[in-house]
């Protein structure tokens, strides 16, 4: 794990070296696989690390091992040469486990980049397509952005929902709303 401005940092560096909008969403999509990959854990293992950056990360195993385990795993995912040479360069740096963050700050540079906001829909059963589609609008009326919007079933939201846009949580859920009339009665 590394700083935010530090990732940050490395995240906007990259982001530099994409030339076009086509050049942006490879490295986003390399980013986003290799990602995704670091995250696989061994569900035996009670540190909850992933096995691939603790190889990457471990010290006692020399560099050039390393370094070849990583161009293997980049090259396995169809990674660009760029992001080749990139994490190469975070490996010898030592900010390996800093991948996950690198990718949330590249992520959020590229959808600013791109004029797209992620917004995450909470609600107690699932959506239908049509709801979803109506959130959506709604969202994007709303930012004047495109919405990559995700949802999620939360059963303990009894109706209703929680949406949250960029930093903004908007609870319109009934167990919020028990909770407020709860607290109401007591005072």
């Amino acid at each position: 794990m590394i700083s935010g401005s530090l990732a940050k940092r490395y995240a906007r560096a990259l982001f530099g070296l994409a030339k076009t909008p086509v050049q942006r969403d490879k490295y986003l999509a390399d980013l986003e696989s290799f990602a995704a990959v670091c995250k696989t854990r061994n569900p035996n293992d009670p540190s909850g690390e992933s096995d691939l950056i603790k190889v990457l990360a471990a010290g006692h195993h020399k560099l050039s091992k390393r370094r070849g385990v990583l161009q293997a795993v980049l090259r396995r995912i169809g990674a660009d040469a760029t992001v080749v040479k990139f994490f190469e360069l975070v490996l010898e740096r030592g900010r390996i486990t800093g991948v996950q963050q690198i990718h949330i700050q590249f992520r959020d540079f590229a959808d600013a980049q791109a004029g797209r906001i992620r917004a995450t829909v909470k609600t107690a059963s699932k959506l239908d397509p049509s709801a979803s589609a109506r959130i959506k609008g709604a969202l994007e009326k709303a930012t004047g952005l495109q919405v990559l919007l995700e949802t999620e079933v939360d059963p303990e939201l009894i109706g209703g929902l929680v949406a949250e846009v960029g930093s903004i949580t908007l609870d319109r859920s009934v167990r919020t709303s028990l909770d407020k009339l709860r607290t109401s009665l007591r005072s």
